[in-house]
C-alpha cells in the first residue's frame, strides 16, 4: 500500500473512481454518489488550500482523504462557525483546515489505512487547526479513529440546518513549533 498526493486535475480524471469509493464506503445510492461527484468534487478547483491523498493498493485506488482552508464564507464554515463561536471555540476557526471526506473501501478497512491517510494530511498540512464534522455515534469507527489521532470534540450534537440527525465536529489542534536556538 502507499499514500501520496493526487493534484486537482488527477482528482477530477479520476472523479467516478473517487465517487464509488464513497459510495461503497456509506453504502449510498448511485444518486447519492453521483451528486457527490457532480458537486463536492467538482467544485475542488475552488476552493484554496486543497490537499487530496489517495492510498493505493499498487495501482488501484482504494481510499481518499481531502480537504481544504476553513473559508469563512462558504457553506460549511457557515454552519459550523456559528455553534463554534457561541461556545467560545471561535479562536478554532483561525488558521484552520476543513477535513471534508476520508473514505475507504469496505474490503481495506482495518488495515491502517485511514491512520496513514490522517497522519499524512496532518503532516502537510500547514495549519494550526484541522476541523471535522462525523457522527455523534460515540461507537463510530471514524471517531475512533480521530480521537486516536488527538482529535477532540468541540460541539457534540451539533445539528445542521433542516437535518434531524445530531454531528460531532471536532478538531485537532497542531503542536506549536518552536524556533530552532542552534545558529552555524
Amino acid at each position: 500500500m502507499t499514500i501520496r498526493a493526487l493534484e486537482t486535475s488527477e482528482v477530477l480524471r479520476r472523479a467516478d473512481e473517487i465517487a464509488r469509493i464513497f459510495q461503497r464506503a456509506f453504502g449510498y445510492s448511485d444518486e447519492r454518489r453521483d451528486h457527490f461527484r457532480d458537486t463536492r468534487l467538482a467544485y475542488l478547483p475552488l476552493y484554496d488550500g486543497a490537499l487530496t491523498l489517495g492510498a493505493f493498493d499498487g495501482e488501484a485506488l482504494v481510499g481518499f482523504v481531502y480537504g481544504f482552508d476553513y473559508q469563512p464564507e462558504h457553506w460549511w464554515p457557515q454552519q459550523v462557525g456559528p455553534a463554534l463561536a457561541r461556545a467560545g471555540l471561535d479562536a478554532w476557526t483561525q488558521d484552520a483546515f476543513e477535513l471534508n471526506e476520508l473514505e475507504i473501501l469496505p474490503e481495506h478497512q482495518g488495515r491502517g489505512l485511514g491512520t496513514a491517510l490522517m497522519t499524512e494530511l496532518l503532516r502537510r498540512t500547514p495549519h494550526r487547526h484541522v476541523l471535522l464534522s462525523t457522527t455523534a455515534d460515540p461507537a463510530d469507527r471514524a471517531k475512533v479513529l480521530y480521537r486516536r489521532l488527538g482529535f477532540v470534540d468541540l460541539v457534540p450534537g451539533f445539528r445542521y440546518a433542516g437535518v434531524s440527525e445530531p454531528a460531532n465536529i471536532m478538531g485537532f489542534s497542531a503542536p506549536r513549533r518552536r524556533a530552532s536556538s542552534w545558529t552555524p
